[in-house]
């Protein structure tokens, strides 16, 4: 898989540290570029501001050009395709601070943001990384003059080796990854699918029945799966997790019955 013209996005701001990993381990080998939101928006999936709209402009993060936006990763997504003039091989969306696993991807602005950028036919295929950090990390405000330091010792020795590794096999022929790593450094990566359960990943918000209020204050990560087969039960079991994804969400052998049958009302 050729992957010279490579997207960079994400939820985390477009000086994060995420996108600044990424850049530190691909820079040498692709041509990269950046679409991002300015500020942190986990959380908003693939909201666009259709109503509002947003500012927009250019920047440079470590050496590599791009925009941010002012507004949500599919605003960013939606920029992107006005104003970069070639398409790109391959989208990557994060490193997100914060996993982003099963059904609880449908929230994901890492996700969501990606999913919009294929869309937009921006690139082919797209990649979503994220890392299981601790809950106060993950609406963290980020800052291109933070040092690496401390993060490389967990990701230095693991992304140019892991994305060499996808690339030689062609991403194994799916158009979606979603990367998610542990807490603490692994080589070890497991094959996974998505739990559908996010009870099994997530606690109950806050519902005031006096105020009719609801808050996530309280809400916190709460994973209660160690089956190696799904993404939080390898996460939690201290594996990289990898889940090949469709970004086509057709039933295609329910579509093919379907196709021959006459119905009407």
């Amino acid at each position: 898989m050729k992957a010279k013209r490579i997207l960079l996005t994400g939820d985390d701001g477009y000086n994060s540290i995420g996108i600044r990993l990424l850049i530190a381990a691909l820079k040498e080998k692709h041509k990269l570029y950046i679409a991002a939101t300015k500020h942190q928006q986990s959380g908003v999936g693939g909201k666009l501001s259709l109503s509002t709209g947003g500012n927009w402009g250019e920047t440079e993060v470590d050496g590599i050009p791009g925009i941010w936006v002012e507004g949500s990763p599919a605003d960013a997504a939606e920029c992107a395709q006005v104003y970069f003039k070639k398409p790109f091989d391959l989208i990557l969306s994060g490193i997100n601070l914060g996993i982003n696993v099963g059904a609880a991807i449908v929230s994901s602005g890492t996700y969501g943001g990606l999913m919009r950028g294929m869309g937009r036919q921006l690139a082919p295929k797209g990649i979503a990384l994220s890392w299981n950090v601790p809950g106060e990390l993950m609406l963290k405000n980020h800052d291109e003059n933070e040092s690496l330091e401390l993060y490389q010792a967990y990701f230095g020795k693991i992304l140019t080796p892991l994305f060499d590794k996808i690339f030689a096999e062609k991403m194994w022929g799916v158009d979606i990854l979603n990367i998610n790593f542990p807490a603490k450094p692994t080589n070890k990566i497991k094959f996974t699918k998505m739990d559908k359960n996010i009870n099994k990943i997530f606690t109950e918000i806050d519902l005031d029945y006096e105020t009719k209020q609801f808050s996530f204050e309280n809400s916190r990560f709460n994973i209660q799966e160690d089956n190696l087969h799904y993404d939080i039960g390898a996460i939690n079991q201290g594996y990289i997790s990898i889940t090949p994804c469709a970004f086509e969400v057709t039933h295609f052998t329910t579509l093919q019955k379907l196709e021959k049958t006459k119905l009407e009302l």
